[in-house]
């Protein structure tokens, strides 16, 4: 849109001293020509910019221009600033890009984001470049409606082929996620961007459905509750999944945790994952399901 260009076009000015036609044109993927028509339009609002030529020239705002930087307290403005630069680390995508050139702009002299007392960084661990691609395709295909296709693989390892009117993609606990309508399961449906593979985005344009439901991160199944026992040795992992305020220390010199979670194949691995240093209190059949799998894990290495 031109008027969001327009503006974007005064912020980049307030935050550089000088910045070319060339640079401007690239980096809104119009012609030279449109940014010189949109320099004009800019001074005839009565925001005042200089062209300025040899090897440091281009355009700038003529010096003392100034934008009022009263409306955000610092305090305010370093938190907003913190939390959206986080967010960039996940997300990368120009519309968010401008708004931290806005508030960059309107940054008091004393407001400082190095000495923040607090740092966010929404970027998963190992933040890999096929995941990126992944996000930028997707993106593509809400904005443009087009349908999805990739092939699914599910908890249990089975792929399936999939067609899908993706709705929105969701950042939940650094795991990137699909949002949208399944026409092989003729419903909205949740996907991990992890497990999708092969993703094509096709031609087919689809007409946006009513009343689609809000996304709610909700567990699938209903929740069992489970007691732990951990050795006090699994302190260093134990806070990975669990709030120190949960735990309970006994005077036996072990760690008793008591949660609710769905009981399904992630349950199982994040009790497995913690070795001979937890043990299944209760429920009985969570109990032996883990000595099952245990079992079969040592025969598996005794053949080898």
């Amino acid at each position: 849109m031109k008027v969001d260009r327009l503006l974007s076009i005064v912020i980049m000015l307030l935050n550089k001293k000088r910045i070319t036609a060339k640079a401007l044109a690239d980096y809104f993927e119009v012609s030279i020509r449109t940014i010189q028509r949109d320099i004009e339009a800019i001074n005839m609002a009565g925001i005042p910019i200089v062209s300025y030529r040899g090897q440091y020239g281009g355009y700038g705002l003529l010096e003392n221009y100034k934008i009022d930087k009263n409306f955000l307290s610092d305090s305010e403005h370093k938190l907003l600033m913190v939390a959206l630069e986080g967010i960039n680390k996940a997300y990368e995508d120009k519309d968010l890009k401008n708004i931290i050139e806005k508030l960059t702009s309107i940054r008091s002299n004393n407001c400082s984001l190095n000495d923040s007392k607090i740092l966010m960084d929404f970027s998963p661990w190992g933040f890999s470049q096929s995941l990126k691609n992944k996000i930028e395709s997707i993106k593509k295909a809400i904005a443009e409606k087009k349908i999805a296709k990739f092939n699914y693989v599910d908890l249990n390892g089975k792929s399936t082929e999939r067609e899908v009117e993706p709705g929105l993609i969701a950042l939940k606990l650094n795991r990137w996620y699909l949002h949208g309508f399944c026409r092989l399961r003729q419903d909205f449906r949740l996907f991990k961007l992890t497990r999708i593979r092969d993703l094509v985005i096709t031609d087919e344009l689809f007409e946006t459905k009513k009343n689609i439901p809000k996304l709610n991160f909700t567990f699938p199944s209903e929740e069992i509750k489970i007691k732990l026992k951990f050795d006090r040795r699994s302190l260093s992992k134990i806070d990975n999944y669990f709030d120190l305020e949960s735990l309970n220390f006994n005077s036996d010199g072990y760690i008793y945790v008591t949660v609710s979670y769905p009981e399904d194949e992630w349950v199982y691995g994040m009790i497995l994952s913690f070795g001979d240093w937890v043990e299944v209190i209760d429920p009985p059949h969570i109990k032996e399901i883990i000595k099952d799998k245990a079992k079969r894990i040592f025969e598996k290495y005794e053949k080898s």
